[in-house]
């Protein structure tokens, strides 16, 4: 009896450290994810490459141009699976050279590379056992390019990712090619084919550091199997937010697409070389290689002053040759970074608002001034700044230094000494020492009448996902709200807030970074809104300096879930 009561208590025991070790693997599991998203939002800048059997006909069929996207031609050509076919067996990309490719993109000051490995058409770059319409069985190159790409990258130091379409026009059992062909749902075989393959790009080509899915309409549960196939592979690998459902680890923009509200997620923006295509287009009509560079390098400051990742895309000709054009932009934009790139890399997105000059990022405590055009006076303001710089100098050029004043407007920067002007954007780096960066926000809220700040929806500073279920259905959802206050010199904190009936979480309010939890009451009456009514008498406000103070949802297992929230009214007093 001793013996089996002795036995039970030690099985007990295994299972709990088994149950403890589990728990400790899946802590760890997201420490690392988290920590690789902080990587991935450093690196700023990566290349994307649109290639495959599409690259053949390039825009051309029958004779004919076809206009929208190259990549796309079988289905706005409406061309027939036979004959699309078929241009696999014309598939030999004999100057197509990887290690040339990753080159380029660690001299042109990319990070790392993501490659389509199978697009919408279905063709697979990679050697996949669950169809014969790929590069080693369908097309006389038989060579993997995936798998070649792959060392390449690790050869060169970039990390190397994959392109996953999740429609497939070749796939017998996926839905019928229809006119809303980019947003089909995903039948049950169709999504198997889709697991089996993803399992393969996970396990035959070394560390993938994102899978960037493409396109479909998955449900829900299709999403969260994906992705956590995808973790329980490689749990370092993140996933595009084009896995849909709020499932990925970052969300993507709309093609070229830049932001015109403030994200509060990691993001990132994919940008073609031209607006009307992603693949080789043999009549594509090209502008001066110096306007493109100046266009590009202008898109990656806009983009990473606001907060964001920057994934510009080369599409090679049928036979591998990168456009000596694309590479000609490519170089041009890493000559800019090999002098500018301390305020690129690693750069966060600056509390003080975009002035109408030009480009601000900051990185502890240097603020970077992207400066396209010099103002005809030589003068810059930085509306709002009342920090007194210690060192003011160009980034190409650190051993002038520049004079900084502080006015009524902000601080001024006067370019006279400068000997040397970039011509695509100037980069000039402030210094300060003080430990709180002095600056009175645009949207800093005033004295109520009533004796109090008053802190409302619109009066705050909204930060945003961009989420949805499909390319389509994807809109701004308000993440964050955010509120400026100069300093304070005691005060207390009363809070009033209608949520919807659909949202019935607990938020958290920031006080100059000290988080206190708001827990959502239930309404007693008919109207079956949830509330919140607190009073916070010991908030951290600061006397000497301004403060802000955010608002957003506890729980950030969804960080892209919307705050619902009707109506807000907190008075500080």
């Amino acid at each position: 009896m001793k013996s089996a009561i002795k036995f039970i208590i030690i099985g007990c025991y295994v299972l709990l450290m088994s149950a403890c070790h589990l728990e400790e693997s899946k802590e760890m599991e997201q420490v690392e994810s988290k920590t690789d998203l902080l990587q991935w939002q450093d690196q700023k800048y990566a290349m994307f490459i649109h290639w495959g059997i599409y690259s053949i006909p390039a825009g051309v069929w029958n004779g004919k141009e076809i206009s929208g996207y190259s990549e796309q031609i079988k289905g706005h050509a409406r061309i027939n699976t036979k004959d699309y076919r078929k241009l696999a067996s014309q598939f030999n990309p004999h100057k197509w050279n990887a290690d040339s490719v990753a080159q380029l993109a660690k001299e042109s000051g990319m990070k790392s590379i993501i490659i389509t490995s199978k697009h919408h058409d279905g063709f697979c770059m990679f050697d996949s056992e669950f169809t014969e319409f790929d590069i080693m069985d369908a097309t006389p190159y038989k060579r993997d390019i995936i798998k070649e790409l792959a060392a390449a990258c690790e050869k060169n130091g970039l990390n190397f990712g994959v392109y996953f379409s999740l429609i497939d026009w070749d796939y017998q059992e996926a839905l019928p090619f229809t006119s809303v062909r980019n947003s089909d749902s995903i039948p049950p075989l169709h999504h198997q084919y889709n697991l089996n393959q993803i399992r393969e790009l996970l396990t035959h080509y070394g560390a993938i550091s994102e899978f960037w899915f493409d396109m479909g309409s998955p449900t829900y549960a299709q999403s969260k199997e994906m992705v956590d196939l995808i973790k329980s592979i490689q749990p370092n690998c993140l996933v595009s937010g084009r896995i849909w459902n709020d499932q990925g680890d970052f969300v993507v923009m709309g093609d070229n697409y830049k932001p015109d509200f403030k994200m509060g997620v990691p993001w990132q923006t994919p940008a073609s070389m031209f607006n009307e295509t992603w693949s080789y287009r043999s009549w594509q009509e090209r502008p001066s290689i110096e306007d493109k560079i100046n266009e590009k390098i202008i898109d990656l400051i806009n983009i990473v002053s606001a907060g964001g990742n920057y994934l510009l895309n080369i599409g090679p000709k049928a036979n591998g040759e990168i456009i000596p054009f694309e590479r000609e932009v490519l170089a041009g934009i890493g000559d800019w970074l090999n002098k500018n790139g301390e305020s690129i890399y690693g750069a966060k997105a600056s509390v003080i608002a975009q002035q109408d000059w030009g480009y601000i990022t900051t990185i502890d405590k240097k603020i970077y001034l992207h400066i396209p055009s010099m103002p005809k006076n030589n003068k810059v303001i930085i509306e709002g700044l009342n920090t007194r710089m210690s060192k003011a100098y160009p980034l190409a050029d650190d051993e002038v230094l520049l004079e900084t004043t502080l006015n009524t407007k902000g601080l001024e920067l006067d370019l006279e000494n400068l000997r040397k002007k970039d011509i695509y954007a100037t980069v000039v780096v402030l210094e300060y020492q003080d430990d709180h960066l002095s600056y009175t926000h645009p949207k800093e809220l005033i004295w109520h009448e009533e004796g109090a700040y008053v802190l409302t929806i619109d009066n705050a500073e909204k930060f945003h996902s961009y989420s949805g279920h499909d390319y389509y259905s994807s809109i701004p959802t308000i993440v964050k709200l955010k509120w400026y206050l100069p300093a304070i010199t005691k005060a207390s904190c009363q809070i009033d807030m209608v949520c919807s009936e659909a949202f019935h979480q607990a938020l958290k309010l920031s006080i100059n970074g000290e988080e206190y939890r708001l827990p959502i009451q239930s309404q007693e009456n008919d109207s079956k809104k949830h509330f919140i009514h607190e009073t916070l008498s010991h908030g951290k406000f600061y006397a000497d300096q301004n403060n802000v103070i955010e608002l957003y949802i506890d729980d950030n297992s969804n960080p892209h879930k919307g705050l619902a929230i009707e109506k807000i009214e907190m008075m500080i007093k």
